[in-house]
């Protein structure tokens, strides 16, 4: 395996030459950059990230943290920030929290351990107060899809209640007035903001919220199909649906299309939908678009200008945007 000293004896330079070039320091003329590259080329030598880390003070990582690895909204937010830190020859860590401000706390400290350079946290467990403690630590982060008074220019952020109205608003707009609901886990900030939303749309139209006419499910298909069941055994004449979820509405058109019931002649639905799933359902759903590949781009553009201590007006909230589809008919 090559090493420092044999790139310097082939390119004819000294170690420190090398070792400057590699790690971005001090000015060097073109063609000496060049042989010192022609001869990393030549060995086959790949600097150790460990020794550019302790030369640098920079691990060139980025520790992402999420609240657990499976479903698809999850994974297309690893695969963004990926590509983007890629784009920044940036390496990612990523850990989950295990639904729990514990779970969260052990994940970012061992980022820290790892000497990342920045975290991109979608903290769903820590308090307001813990992360505001978080930010007067030299490392920075950017909090995505979450919103902290005091921490602004940190925060990556979408409008979950303007969303969830503008998903049942068309509901309403087509005659639709017994409108079920299946939230999310009503312990999350978030899904209290849907579920707020649904409650609005409702309150503008004049129409009286029913609690029997919801029930809450977290956020996978499994609990969307018990949640349609228990809507659908105390209220078998509701005309609509509205699913906080794009995994819980999968369970419930499973549950519907197993007793027979039409979508959309019999019962008109819509949904949150971060990665376009709802396109895929038959029949393709009408939906409310989460937008978390942009957001997680974002968040990875923020940080990396937190990293360069430069300014930057970049755009960090996002409004919903409603794709109509083939899942709603007038009543």
């Amino acid at each position: 395996m090559a090493r420092i000293k044999d790139v310097a004896l082939l390119a004819g330079v000294n170690r420190s030459t090398v070792s400057r070039i590699i790690n971005g320091e001090g000015k060097f003329r073109a063609d000496t950059k060049r042989k010192v590259e022609q001869a990393m080329a030549e060995l086959n030598y790949r600097p150790s990230a460990i020794a550019r880390s302790l030369a640098t003070a920079s691990s060139n990582m980025v520790g992402l943290l999420v609240t657990y690895y499976t479903g698809g909204f999850f994974g297309e937010m690893m695969d963004q920030v990926q590509s983007e830190l890629d784009c920044h020859n940036k390496f990612l860590i990523t850990a989950q929290g295990h639904h729990n401000a514990e779970g969260e706390r052990e994940a970012i400290q061992r980022f820290h351990d790892l000497r990342c350079d920045g975290y991109i946290l979608h903290s769903r467990y820590l308090s307001d107060d813990e992360l505001r403690e978080l930010a007067k630590l030299p490392t920075p982060f950017v909090l995505l899809d979450r919103f902290v008074e005091g921490l602004e220019d940190r925060c990556i952020t979408f409008d979950h209640t303007l969303a969830a109205q503008l998903a049942v608003g068309h509901l309403i707009e087509q005659g639709h007035r017994k409108i079920a609901c299946i939230s999310g886990d009503l312990n999350r900030e978030t899904s209290k903001q849907r579920f707020q939303g649904y409650k609005n749309a409702l309150q503008a139209a004049g129409i009286p919220f029913e609690s029997s006419l919801t029930s809450e499910g977290n956020y996978g298909r499994e609990s969307g199909y018990q949640a349609a069941l228990n809507l659908y055994q105390q209220h078998d004449d509701m005309d609509a649906l509205f699913s906080c979820s794009e995994e819980m509405m999968s369970g419930a058109l499973q549950f519907f299309h197993q007793h027979k019931i039409a979508v959309p002649e019999q019962l008109s639905v819509t949904s949150f939908d971060s990665v376009y799933l709802c396109a895929s359902f038959y029949p393709t759903v009408t939906a409310v678009h989460f937008p978390i590949s942009d957001m997680a781009r974002t968040a990875v553009a923020v940080l990396n200008h937190q990293l360069k201590k430069t300014e930057t007006d970049i755009d960090r909230h996002f409004l919903p945007k409603l794709i109509s589809r083939c899942s709603v008919l007038p009543r």
